[in-house]
């Protein structure tokens, strides 16, 4: 069993929700100099004919945004771990001159990994019929169905709002560092548990391809490591996983998922917000819990709710312990798991 940390967490990334509600600090409007900025990197890319997933920051120089690009970065990975850059106008530009414009700005934060076994490395995140509720193997991203807090597999998630729903899809964040500081006062009984772990579900998606196939060890809810705290959590994966190797959870274990669940969506702890058209949105996942309401799906696809996804791990990574960064038996920090065409 790794060290346990007994004492509570200080510093920014130990938050409550209703600190925000006056304080907008992390909503960094783009002005006009910045919009300028992108298009004249966005012509030169198009210029040289690359295309997102194929080029580097080289092929997407900035000015002054490039360093509005870092010190963003220093505030999601160092600080209270999100921040949203508000009002690109997305109306202006093509699919394509959006994903190259995401995908530019990622190339000055870190490396992008895979999200699914086909490889995306730029996701759309909308309604395609799955059901995250019942289907045992659908991932929420496909799903309109209220998502609970969880945590994606890389370093930093990064989100671009393209349309928001008519109704609902209403995003939350939770600081894991106030949801530990809260279960070492009430429930430090629990702590052993959560820091040896649970089988995470693959859902067909690692290696073997094979739909039971789940981690191989025990991947650590928290993990203390270097003097930082780190979360890993996962709710319905957790308990998949389990079910899928037969190894039912006990008691005590049950008790402890929900109990951290319950935490986690507390209106005490949580940031509850909107994005916004030409939001781009950035996300710590070592420090933070993400989730988002159930929103109602237009019938046409082109009007329906649509964000895009990356999944980053950053350039000047966190240090993690090993048990704790391999979460697709890809190996640490790896990605979903693409097979060979």
């Amino acid at each position: 069993m790794a060290d346990i940390l007994r004492k509570a967490l200080t510093g920014p990334s130990v938050w409550h929700g209703n600190q925000f509600t006056q304080d907008l600090s992390w909503i960094h409007e783009l002005s006009e100099i910045d919009i300028e900025d992108l298009e004249s990197a966005l012509s030169h890319a198009k210029n040289t004919g690359v295309t997102p997933g194929k080029f580097s920051m080289n092929d997407f120089p900035l000015q002054a945004f490039g360093t509005k690009i870092k010190n963003l970065l220093d505030e999601v990975q160092n600080g209270r771990g999100f921040a949203i850059f508000r009002g690109l106008p997305v109306e202006r530009y093509e699919r394509s001159d959006l994903e190259i414009i995401f995908w530019g700005i990622g190339a000055y934060m870190g490396e992008v990994i895979s999200q699914n076994s086909k490889g995306d490395l730029i996701a759309e995140v909308t309604d395609k019929g799955a059901s995250y509720k019942t289907g045992v193997n659908d991932r929420g991203y496909m799903s309109r169905d209220k998502l609970n807090p969880h945590v994606d597999t890389s370093d930093m998630t990064a989100l671009l709002c393209v349309r928001k729903a008519g109704k609902g899809g209403v995003s939350s964040l939770t600081s894991s560092a106030a949801i530990y500081n809260k279960i070492l006062s009430h429930r430090p009984d629990m702590l052993e548990t959560l820091y040896r772990g649970f089988h995470h579900d693959l859902r067909g998606e690692g290696p073997t391809g094979s739909f039971s196939e789940v981690t191989h060890n025990r991947i650590p809810v928290f993990s203390y490591y270097q003097g930082l705290l780190s979360c890993c959590y996962n709710d319905k994966i957790m308990r998949s996983a389990h079910e899928k190797i037969n190894m039912p959870l006990t008691d005590n274990e049950k008790e402890t998922i929900d109990y951290l669940l319950e935490i986690a969506e507390s209106t005490e702890l949580r940031c509850d917000f909107e994005l916004e058209v030409g939001d781009i949105q950035f996300i710590n996942n070592y420090v933070l819990l993400h989730s988002r309401s159930a929103f109602e799906s237009n019938p046409d696809p082109a009007e329906r709710r649509c964000l895009l996804r990356m999944w980053m791990n950053c350039r000047d990574p966190r240090p993690l312990a090993r048990d704790f960064s391999d979460r697709y038996n890809t190996g640490p920090r790896g990605g979903v798991f693409v097979p060979a065409v």
